[in-house]
């Protein structure tokens, strides 16, 4: 049975993308940085893109609320930075935000290897007055092996 549905665009037929969801669970500290790991793929995949959405947008008057997303390699032991910073308070209620990786990644950084995570990093620099609800990161991986 064929699926006619399907039609990936040129340069990307024989791959199978895959998406992995991660929810921000716990609440965006205050002054701080507050860590979100959403775990890894059991296959080789490359990091394609993000989307970042949220119910209610978190909000400081007094400072930012900035995200990054982050590869954490666990060949390296180290965290690959793959987007710069993403103001939290500029989305928009409901409705997705892609998120635009860093031109400068290499092939090895934007490959997520068994063992490697996706995490989201958030840094505040005052008192969050309005709490995030429902803030979520999906990343689109591509399935290499």
């Amino acid at each position: 049975m064929s699926f006619n549905f399907f039609r990936p665009k040129p340069g990307r037929f024989g791959i199978a993308s895959t998406l992995l969801v991660g929810a921000c669970d716990a609440a965006i500290g205050n002054s701080t940085t507050t860590q979100y790991n959403f775990g890894g793929h059991p296959a080789k995949c490359r990091i394609a893109g993000a989307v970042i959405s949220a119910l209610v947008v978190p909000a400081s008057t007094g400072g930012t609320i900035l995200g990054v997303l982050q590869k954490y390699d666990a060949s390296a032991n180290a965290a690959v930075a793959l987007t710069g910073n993403i103001n939290l308070e500029a989305l928009t209620a409901n409705e997705g935000t892609a998120v635009t990786l860093l031109s400068t990644l290499t092939d090895a950084q934007l490959l997520l290897d068994t063992g490697d995570t996706i995490r989201f990093e958030v840094t505040t620099t005052d008192t969050v007055t309005t709490a995030e609800v429902d803030l979520t990161v999906n990343v689109e991986l591509l399935v290499q092996e």
